[in-house]
């Protein structure tokens, strides 16, 4: 059987993740494969098209097609998702029909979830037979059972090929069908009296020529707003390439490639209140640009250093048929412990409905700064701050910039084995419950027992 794997890691040979592959060719000797890095080749796939030509190819010439990537910001690399684009853009409906294809990723399991769902949805598009695909913990290659599981993966995959096997579709096909946005712009930029000062407000777009939509949606935003609004587009940044997987910023958070974009960060994004993020739906995604800044936004390691400021969306295209996109999105701004105050597309009924809420967007805005808004930390901030904090614990000499912000801020405090008094309450509290004429009585009153602090204290308040 012959399967083309597509190395999406910007490290290409010298990827853990082709490690895995290459463990699954080891052990199956019968199967032929062949190896495409493709986290190198962006630049030369876009600018000949011949190149990209020869890789479909051997896809169409295979029996099947493994994406293998880490994950990178809750998705595959930039690279990867340049290259799907290219694959849209350039490929003939139905190329890949009657193709089967899978994922395989390594991560620390940090959303991992949501790059595996990505990768189907687009290989759904691209009308790949898709099957499920498999998830390691960078750590699984070194533990004998969670090899063997890989091992069983691929030999479960290579049976539905070997047996042609139907597999059932994920995502249906978008419907089209958005309004033209083309709203007379007001050039007076004001909300209306406020007690407070205006917050300063940056809008990041990666708006181009085609993207009228996205363009009109950003400059209506920037008119219902304060004064305080800066424009800047992501394609002006000197970003040269993706994050390259190094990891090199782990130590001082400094990024190893000098284009220009660390600067732009920390001169734009960490003094403003406000960050809008705005973009036009690529796939299932925002575009391959948008994915090059967030991976690069790497450098600062696993630190928030956004703690506290407000982020919002403004999205062109079909979002709520992108759920996955719109969980991705959610997630950076609870991982980035930033006050997420929403979303506003272009999908709504006409030109006005859409201009009404920009507007009201904007206004909530508003509320939500005067108001001091917090929604309080959510489950992605929570278990994902429990992922990061375990992991940089036990990798500090790599990441020591993450490793002393946790240690100053007090991050491990909340490890269990450090909460001596819950540990003592609970050893005694176990022991009562293992007599029985205790535990009764305990589970008699065991509601009323539970709320009655929430009592004591409101009494008080």
């Amino acid at each position: 059987m012959n399967i083309t794997v597509i190395n999406g890691s910007p490290k290409t040979h010298q990827s853990i993740t082709l490690q895995h592959i290459h463990l699954l060719e080891k052990e199956n000797p019968d199967h032929r494969f062949e190896i495409i890095h493709i986290g190198n080749k962006i630049p030369s796939l876009e600018k000949n098209p011949v190149l990209l030509d020869e890789i479909v190819q051997t896809m169409q010439a295979s029996d099947a097609v493994i994406f293998a990537f880490p994950v990178y910001y809750a998705l595959v690399p930039s690279q990867l998702k340049r290259f799907f684009e290219l694959l849209g853009e350039r490929c003939e409906p139905g190329l890949f029909k009657g193709r089967y294809a899978t994922s395989f990723s390594t991560s620390i399991r940090f959303f991992d979830h949501t790059a595996h769902n990505y990768v189907q949805a687009v290989c759904e598009d691209l009308e790949f037979s898709y099957v499920n695909g498999y998830s390691a913990h960078m750590d699984d290659f070194f533990r004998e059972t969670e090899r063997r599981k890989m091992l069983r993966f691929f030999n479960w995959f290579s049976e539905i090929l070997t047996l042609k096997l139907l597999v059932q579709k994920k995502y249906f096909p978008r419907t089209p069908g958005l309004v033209v946005y083309d709203p007379d712009i007001p050039q007076d930029r004001t909300q209306g009296p406020s007690a407070h000062p205006p917050p300063q407000v940056l809008v990041l777009t990666d708006e181009t020529g085609a993207d009228t939509n996205l363009s009109h949606m950003t400059r209506m935003f920037a008119a219902f707003c304060a004064d305080r609004v800066t424009v800047k587009n992501i394609h002006g940044i000197d970003l040269k390439n993706g994050c390259l997987g190094c990891c090199t910023c782990g130590y001082d958070n400094t990024c190893i490639q000098k284009d220009g974009f660390g600067q732009f960060y920390d001169e734009n994004l960490k003094p403003a209140d406000v960050i809008i993020i705005a973009g036009s739906i690529r796939d299932h995604y925002l575009s391959s640009q948008w994915k090059k800044f967030l991976d690069r936004s790497f450098f600062n390691g696993h630190v928030p250093v956004l703690h506290g400021k407000r982020l919002g969306f403004i999205v062109s295209g079909p979002l709520s048929q992108t759920q996955n996109l719109r969980e991705t999105l959610e997630a950076i701004s609870e991982t980035w412990h930033m006050k997420s105050f929403g979303m506003v597309t272009d999908e709504h009924g006409d030109r006005d409905q859409i201009t009404a809420r920009i507007r009201d967007f904007a206004r909530i805005l508003g509320l939500a700064a005067e108001k001091d808004l917090d929604m309080g930390p959510r489950f992605y901030r929570v278990a994902g701050g429990k992922v990061f904090r375990d992991f940089i614990y036990l990798t500090s000499a790599v990441f020591r910039a993450d490793h002393l912000f946790y240690k100053k801020t007090g991050f491990y405090e909340d490890f269990p084995q450090k909460q001596i008094k819950k540990r003592i309450f609970n050893a005694l509290f176990y022991f009562s419950m293992s007599m029985a004429p205790v535990r009764k009585k305990i589970h008699e009153k065991f509601i009323q027992g539970m709320v009655a602090p929430y009592k004591k204290r409101l009494k008080k308040l």
